[in-house]
């Protein structure tokens, strides 16, 4: 264990013991016991003093016996769609390895995409950018598009050249979820929230509407500063050299049978998905169709026992991250944050359009507690109410909690970069330093200049 390691250990098990102990008497002893429990597995997710799917099943086991859930509901995310997706998107990512097929689309792509760093990952940029408008799960964005980039660098000959991994890899994960949550169907909390307001607000918004009011500068700009940021990061870094394959280029081979049967199998995959508004199917649905036909005797790609080298272990922390949210909702302390910060934050003293961004602060704070797709489920409701106490529109309010919950500083708050982070191809501080930083310049930047494009286009 390294210091880092053994440091993580003592801070976590200290917040678990100092939550149990609630010596606070100003908050509910269930709520410091949920929040101990919450400090304790970030501090263990991020610094890993045992391995992360360990760890979340410790906390998977913690929730029933200090009776914040009950068993069942500890483990009924086991049950649900999201990791159902996650398990057919390895599935899928596992199809592009077994098969070659990241090998000959790397090919491809280093062929056309460009030798300089700058040239290489702007392209890797818009390609995940371009994928968030037509596949609708970002976790399966990540399944499908982690194979690509890590066979690009292969390709490169630079496996174990942790910058070039970095830099690749983050590009293209960057892009498709930062970039993606300016369009509706890019990310979970965006269908949350339009949910939500449909069902509490009577308003429905659609895909070209989101559009317009996101896309612009949370989906083209946030792009483009997801570049930035990884450029200075990392890719200034590149050496142009280490772009040319190692080996000399073989003569180019077209794909194999099975290599087209994959390719055929996610293009019809990438069809249903981006047409869901026409037949209606969920993503996992498509998804899990898709493992079917991947594994049809004498037909598909791989064979069904090819799925014992998915990583199901990895399927414990999905299912945490998921408890941990259920528990901070039951423990009743988002209700006692709301009530505490509305009347510390009075949206009169700031007016329009500033109070839509202060709304959006309001918001942040929440999203260190538990996935962002759980916090646009529970926070929406109660900030349309808050939004009509002050007079302010139904549509922007709900949008403002949408910028909220497309800021992940840290990998926990949403299962895609957890995802990527298992392929283990960048360490989790390099991860952490760039979704860090790319949050906070959002949180400056980029919103207050989204709520200004509000304002000067007549939304707000």
């Amino acid at each position: 264990m390294s210091g880092k390691q053994l440091i993580g250990f003592i801070l976590g098990l200290g917040s678990l013991l100092l939550g149990i102990w609630a010596p606070f008497e100003s908050l509910e002893p269930r709520i410091q016991l949920v929040l101990g429990l919450v400090l304790f597995a970030v501090i263990f997710w991020t610094s890993e003093p045992i391995p992360l799917e360990l760890s979340s099943l410790v906390l998977l086991l913690l929730f029933p016996a200090l009776d914040l859930l009950s068993f069942y509901d500890s483990f009924s995310p086991f049950a649900g769609k999201t990791l159902w997706l996650v398990f057919a998107g390895m599935v899928l990512s596992l199809g592009i390895t077994e098969t070659g097929l990241g090998e000959r689309l790397a090919e491809y792509l280093m062929r056309h995409l460009g030798r300089s760093p700058a040239r290489l990952l702007l392209h890797l940029h818009l390609i995940g950018l371009v994928a968030s408008l037509m596949v609708p799960s970002g976790l399966i964005r990540i399944l499908l598009l982690m194979p690509i980039g890590i066979a690009v660098v292969d390709y490169l000959g630079n496996r174990q050249a942790p910058l070039l991994n970095a830099a690749v890899l983050l590009s293209l994960l960057c892009s498709t979820y930062y970039g993606g949550c300016g369009v509706l169907t890019g990310s979970v909390p965006n269908l949350v929230v339009a949910g939500q307001l449909e069902k509490f607000g009577d308003r429905v918004v659609y895909w070209g509407e989101w559009l317009r009011w996101m896309f612009p500068v949370i989906g083209l700009l946030r792009t483009g500063l997801c570049f930035a940021v990884i450029w200075f990061l990392l890719g200034r870094k590149i050496q142009p050299e280490s772009l040319r394959p190692r080996t000399p280029p073989r003569a180019r081979r077209k794909f194999d049978p099975l290599q087209c049967r994959v390719l055929l199998i996610l293009l019809l995959g990438v069809a249903l998905w981006s047409t869901d508004f026409l037949h209606q199917l969920a993503p996992v649905y498509v998804a899990l169709g898709l493992v079917l036909l991947y594994t049809l005797p004498r037909w598909g790609a791989i064979s069904f026992a090819d799925i014992r080298k998915v990583n199901f272990p990895f399927l414990f922390y999905i299912a945490a991250m998921f408890s941990l949210g259920t528990s901070v909702e039951a423990s009743g302390f988002n209700k006692h944050f709301i009530e505490l910060v509305s009347d510390r934050l009075p949206l009169d003293y700031f007016g329009l359009p500033a109070s839509y961004l202060v709304l959006s602060l309001m918001v942040v704070p929440l999203d260190f507690l538990m996935d962002i797709a759980a916090v646009a489920g529970v926070i929406l409701p109660p900030m349309l109410a808050l939004g009509q106490s002050h007079h302010m529109a139904t549509l922007p309010v709900a949008l403002s909690v949408a910028m909220a919950t497309s800021l992940v500083f840290l990998p926990y708050q949403a299962a895609p970069f957890m995802v990527a982070y298992s392929y283990r191809r960048f360490s989790m501080g390099t991860l952490v330093l760039v979704m860090m930083t790319i949050s906070l310049l959002s949180l400056l930047i980029l919103f207050p200049l989204n709520v200004l494009y509000w304002h000067w286009t007549g939304l707000i």
